[in-house]
């Protein structure tokens, strides 16, 4: 058999086999800030906004693992944004408190999308480079066991934006590294995954576990000072928030 006649190989399950599209960035979020008029979606890289009619993807899965990994990212989309599946969500003191999550679909979905990152050619994602730890990862959604609280430790912060949280806005792929954690924003959330075991970036009060209740203070937007990188990737450095409220 010839090198071009060989079917290509799963980035998840390493089997050989007819790849899919795979969303990198999950396409519900995307969908967040579709744009109704046009049924296209807004996708902001290289200092520039692009309208597009979805979000970047290229052939990183088989259908097997496409579903195993879809699983998780429907249950997190419906259970942190939608308030299904019994979650309760309550503001307190400055923090939220959402109860009653599923451990396991959360934290696989969350580390999903690093690790997809981690293994895509787009430029979107070459901040992720993950090292040992990548193979480590995959294994872990191979497995579909998210492990301990500790193991690929995660926490979270509600960003706002004039004491708004902007869930359609701030929804890009965007990724930094943190000393031993990765910064993700997703749906207007700042999640931090720490790839070293134990360490926990916003201390263990806001540590994902699994007892199903997660902590997340809220702040604001531009008191986060690395989040400027997210200005310049974005925004080539603009002024974000004041124009976040029009959107």
């Amino acid at each position: 058999m010839t090198n071009a006649s060989k079917r290509p190989v799963c980035r998840l399950c390493h089997a050989s086999s007819e790849l899919c599209i795979s969303h990198v960035f999950p396409r519900s979020f995307i969908k967040l800030v579709r744009d109704e008029d046009s049924k296209r979606f807004y996708e902001i890289h290289d200092r520039a906004d692009t309208l597009i009619q979805d979000g970047p993807k290229e052939r990183l899965l088989c259908g097997d693992c496409e579903q195993r990994i879809s699983q998780h990212e429907k249950y997190f989309k419906e259970a942190v944004h939608l308030s299904r599946h019994g979650i309760e969500i309550f503001q307190a003191d400055g923090e939220a408190v959402i109860r009653s999550l599923h451990y396991g679909n959360t934290k696989l979905f969350l580390l999903s999308i690093l690790w997809r990152m981690s293994v895509s050619s787009l430029p979107q994602c070459q901040a992720v480079t993950l090292g040992e730890k990548g193979e480590c990862l995959r294994r872990v959604l191979l497995r579909g066991d998210p492990g301990g609280s500790l193991e690929f430790p995660i926490s979270a912060a509600i960003l706002l934006i004039n004491g708004r949280m902007e869930e359609s806005v701030l929804c890009t792929p965007f990724a930094s590294k943190r000393n031993d954690a990765y910064a993700l924003i997703i749906g207007g959330i700042l999640y931090f995954v720490s790839i070293a075991h134990g360490h926990v970036f916003l201390g263990r009060r806001y540590l994902l576990n699994e007892s199903g209740d997660c902590i997340m203070p809220l702040v604001e937007f531009d008191e986060v000072p690395f989040l400027e990188e997210f200005l310049k990737h974005n925004f080539g450095g603009e002024s974000y928030v004041s124009e976040s409220s029009c959107m």
